[in-house]
């Protein structure tokens, strides 16, 4: 019986191998494998290699620069930015932050290298914020006012506070406020209107 792997462990196991082929790397142990790498959407079950082309084949429909969980893409080319800090997990929530970056909420646990739990502040200059909320679970809704960032999920912590399901933070600290309204199940909407 044959044995399978995920598409993507599979590509990237692919593209380590060709990069070491590829600069006789077996010989020198010097390999690195670009991040850039095209990578498919579905397995590859055929590799071929003549000169400097590898031809590929499988059930996959689109080969592509790598951009799981989150991408900036171009507004006018729609190409996505290579070097934008992909999120380890999946993003369920994307809001504005005012100063031309963002706030992110999903099921990841690291931006780029850098650890964030569920909760995360993008600059405009697409480099990551200091701001860290730390949710101990998913973060579904998110919700900005002046200077407070509304959360909602299926959390029971966020900013080393009990707080179930949602949470009003700082914008600029990520800690939370004292607002508490203890939903008893998961928040996955919100929607701010003056003082409601």
């Amino acid at each position: 019986m044959p044995y399978h792997i995920s598409p993507r462990t599979f590509t990237r196991l692919l593209v380590f191998l060709i990069s070491l082929i590829g600069t006789q790397a077996l010989a020198q142990n010097t390999a690195t494998v670009d991040p850039n790498w095209w990578v498919t959407d579905g397995t590859i079950n055929a590799v071929v290699r003549s000169g400097n082309t590898v031809y590929i084949g499988g059930s996959f429909s689109v080969v592509g620069p790598p951009v799981s969980y989150g991408a900036a893409l171009g507004t006018e080319t729609g190409a996505p930015d290579l070097d934008y800090l992909n999120p380890n997990g999946a993003v369920y929530t994307v809001v504005p932050d005012g100063a031309g970056g963002w706030y992110i909420g999903g099921d990841f646990t690291q931006i780029g290298e850098a650890a964030r739990n569920r909760l995360a502040r993008i600059n405009a200059d697409g480099t990551l914020h200091d701001w860290n909320p730390n949710a101990n679970n998913g973060v579904y809704a998110l919700a900005v006012s002046g200077g407070t960032v509304y959360a909602g999920g299926a959390f029971t912590t966020i900013g080393g506070q009990a707080r179930n399901n949602i949470a009003a933070l700082d914008a600029t600290t990520g800690a939370p406020t004292a607002w508490n309204p203890n939903a008893n199940n998961g928040v996955y909407a919100l929607a701010v209107s003056g003082g409601t």
